[in-house]
């Protein structure tokens, strides 16, 4: 039942998701090991996570690369599925993928418009938009190399934490990590002082991707794994909502993740799903207890 469950939230997810106007092709995708000490009181164990950094001319995303896995595996294989049974999902036998839970917070900044936007998936999609933070970098004479890429180093305080980043000048990006930015290039590795957070660089490539690769025709209009794998684009069905807001959902999203189920879906085809799931684990609410933290990314 869960993963059926699961299943129409993905399928929610992919109608919200490709309903939006054709926004920038990324020009080259950056990974990172992203490890974040969540509790102080246990440092031995850092959550740790494969993420991803899409760069476009003019925007960039920073997103979960498991996740973003997961997703274009999934869409990948129903899309075969779909295309071999004749254009229908009539008789499809979908499972879902999904491994492990993820990062489930997207940051966008778009440096033409001075403006940021995270986007959450708590079942439905939450926007909260802000202007691009502005980092006083100091710029050091030290210098260093990552996989033959020579970078800069450069300090600055930001977020209550003192940061050291390593940039590239020849690769002309104002991007980085998370909300990191504003240095002349590529953030290629970033972590505090007390390597709390740590963004390490695993691999640069360029997507050598055009408009011209975009396939003609798609299998089924909802389904587009062309623009999944390429595009940056903010889910323009996401909810508008503020920091503070958007804080209290995901809250009760890890304290009651069945109830809050329940309560986004309450008025969708999918509700009786969701009141079942919600059912079954009221005997057992603390399963899968909220993970301690005291400690995050921004502290201020």
């Amino acid at each position: 039942m869960k993963k059926l469950v699961l299943f129409f939230i993905t399928i929610l997810s992919i109608d919200a998701a490709f309903a939006q106007q054709i926004p920038e092709l990324a020009v080259a995708k950056v990974t990172y090991n992203f490890i974040h000490v969540r509790d102080t009181n246990n440092r031995s164990k850092p959550y740790e996570e494969e993420m991803l950094l899409m760069l476009g001319k003019n925007c960039s995303k920073f997103t979960s690369n498991v996740r973003f896995k997961q997703e274009l595996e999934f869409m990948t294989g129903l899309e075969s599925q779909i295309k071999a049974n004749g254009g229908t999902f009539n008789g499809l036998s979908i499972k879902s993928n999904r491994k492990r839970a993820t990062l489930n917070e997207d940051y966008f900044t778009f440096f033409n418009h001075n403006k940021t936007a995270l986007v959450a998936r708590l079942i439905n999609y939450y926007l909260v938009e802000d202007s691009i933070p502005k980092i006083d970098w100091e710029i050091k004479k030290d210098t260093a190399n990552f996989s033959g890429i020579k970078c800069q180093k450069a300090t600055a305080r930001f977020g209550g934490r003192n940061w050291i980043a390593w940039f590239a000048s020849s690769l002309p990006f104002q991007a980085g990590p998370w909300k990191l930015n504003g240095l002349p290039g590529l953030i290629v590795e970033a972590y505090d002082d007390k390597k709390d957070i740590q963004f390490l660089f695993t691999g640069f490539e360029a997507t050598n991707i055009s408009e011209k690769d975009r396939p003609k025709q798609k299998v089924v209009e909802r389904l587009d794994t062309f623009a999944m794998a390429n595009e940056i684009k903010v889910n323009n069905k996401a909810i508008k909502t503020s920091k503070e807001e958007l804080k209290k959902l995901t809250k009760a999203s890890s304290e009651n993740p069945a109830g809050f189920a329940k309560a986004q879906l309450s008025g969708t085809p999918f509700a009786q799903l969701a009141e079942l799931a919600s059912k079954s684990n009221m005997a057992t609410p603390n399963a899968n207890p909220a993970p301690i933290t005291n400690n995050p990314i921004e502290i201020k």
